[in-house]
């Protein structure tokens, strides 16, 4: 899906943001941005400075190529956001159930889509290339399952017949390439696995000539 998205950006001559699944951490943007060589990767682990990837767009990406590809993890956050066309609705959260969570404002309702619109709209009013929001959001969960799916799949559940079978409850099944682990339960539970500034998948990034923000 990131593939057709840089094709169009590319035979549009514009800048595609393309918002992906990642709430809290930003392993899919940026294993997937890695995956299609996106010029840049935003994770909710770093701050992005909307007029920083506007300069690195504008002096390291352009010059070279007519378009450009920006992955954005949906829970990502921004500072410098020079647009003011989106403004904050009071008081929608009164009208949701108490177990609604969120901001006071109409992103409680429409959370998918926010990051793309808002580093778009950001991004447009500082580089004179157009830039247009695409979500893929939960578009991605669809699909036939690939080979490595369904041996992944098949031994979570074969391994935890034989944990059960064991009487190794309270365990989570890992997979810890090139291993199947039993993990305790108490060590998982309520716990994000962050992307940590020292990944080596945050190295090859930067091997790529990927901006990350760091």
């Amino acid at each position: 899906m990131l593939d057709r998205a840089r094709q169009a950006a590319k035979s549009g001559r514009k800048i595609g943001v393309i918002e992906v699944l990642g709430s809290q951490s930003g392993w899919l943007a940026l294993q997937s941005g890695i995956a299609v060589m996106a010029d840049a990767i935003v994770m909710p682990e770093i701050t992005c400075d909307i007029p920083r990837l506007a300069g690195y767009l504008k002096e390291k990406v352009m010059p070279k190529q007519s378009y450009g590809l920006v992955v954005v993890a949906e829970g990502s956050n921004f500072t410098g956001n020079p647009s003011t066309s989106l403004k904050p609705v009071d008081s929608l959260k009164n009208s949701l159930s108490p177990l609604a969570t969120g901001d006071d404002d109409s992103y409680v309702i429409q959370r998918s889509g926010k990051a793309a619109e808002v580093l778009a709209n950001g991004l447009q009013q500082l580089l004179p290339y157009e830039v247009y929001p695409m979500v893929l959001g939960q578009w991605v969960r669809g699909g036939s399952a690939t080979a490595v799916d369904r041996q992944i799949g098949l031994c979570y559940g074969a391994s935890a017949v034989r944990a059960l079978d064991s009487g190794n409850d309270d365990t989570m099944i890992a997979f810890v390439p090139p291993e199947i682990i039993f993990m305790p339960m108490d060590e998982v539970i309520n716990k994000i696995r962050k992307v940590p500034a020292h990944s080596e998948f945050m190295k090859v990034s930067q091997t790529l000539g990927i901006y990350t923000g760091i």
